[in-house]
């Protein structure tokens, strides 16, 4: 975090709380008025809830180990959702208090994390409290945005100069696609929008989720859009489907080996900076 921005934490999180009022962080614009309690499309108050928080070496070498700190909510609807029934009623349920989040942040830091992970659901529509968390926090933490990038301008305004790394999931790209699998049909410009935002002010690694199936529709086009827009972006290439036990139009297998081997030779054959 930049000392700048760190000193103004906890003014945006004010700021974002008043937000909050008439939520419109993102692009569903539920205009819940979640400081009265009103729940927004991401199923929540004001409240930003902690459901999860451990100590991770499978995300990209440059951030490992990674402190993952989970929020519960969401924005999308993805039928493979992995931590869905923190997305579908993130209200219910145990969750960890903000004193044992920062508590967990310095135990995880002297066991060795490089950074600060935020991820959920979706950690945008939590923005109000974990600038809260930020403001208490010494501003040398490396913090990772782990997201979905479906967010309005004012979640990125208030994110400059807080989050080192932004972590983007490129997730799909036909709009029939994002439609059926994430239940939303601005996706794909909202999110672009937002990774050429983030990429002005910090670092950015875009992960491209493959599905199974999805290559031509969604995975090809995804790389086209990175090498012409993005030239040298960081780009990790996600073949860790797990395909959900119960779906409609999710895909119903895992990546094969050949497909992921497919999907490298696509990447170069765009000339992509593919990390790992």
């Amino acid at each position: 975090m930049k000392p700048q921005a760190h000193r103004k934490a906890q003014e945006r999180a004010e700021r974002m709380r008043e937000a909050l009022r008439s939520c419109r962080l993102c692009p569903r614009e539920c205009g819940a008025d979640r400081v009265a309690g009103e729940k927004g499309f991401c199923g929540l108050d004001a409240t930003a809830r902690c459901f999860r928080e451990v100590l991770h070496y499978g995300e990209e070498r440059q951030l490992v180990p990674s402190h993952q700190v989970y929020f519960a909510g969401c924005n999308l609807r993805c039928e493979h959702c992995t931590v869905a029934e923190w997305n579908e009623s993130p209200m219910d349920g145990d969750v960890i208090p903000m004193e044992g989040v920062l508590e967990a942040i310095g135990r995880r830091r002297r066991a060795g994390a490089r950074t600060l992970n935020l991820l959920g659901g979706e950690p945008a529509v939590s923005v109000a409290g974990i600038l809260q968390l930020l403001a208490l926090l010494d501003c040398k933490i490396s913090v990772v945005w782990n997201s979905n990038m479906y967010y309005n301008a004012v979640v990125d305004a208030a994110l400059r100069g807080l989050v080192d790394v932004f972590l983007a999931d490129v997730k799909c790209y036909g709009r029939q696609c994002c439609r059926q699998l994430l239940g939303v049909g601005d996706y794909v410009e909202t999110v672009r929008r937002n990774i050429l935002s983030a990429a002005e002010h910090a670092d950015v690694i875009v992960r491209v989720i493959v599905l199974p199936g999805h290559l031509d529709c969604c995975v090809d086009p995804t790389m086209r859009w990175l090498a012409e827009k993005m030239d040298g972006v960081k780009v990790s290439l996600r073949g860790d489907y797990m395909p959900p036990a119960e779906c409609v139009y999710a895909p119903k297998e895992y990546v094969e080996r050949g497909e992921m081997d497919t999907v490298r030779r696509m990447a170069a054959d765009w000339g992509l900076n593919v990390v790992t």
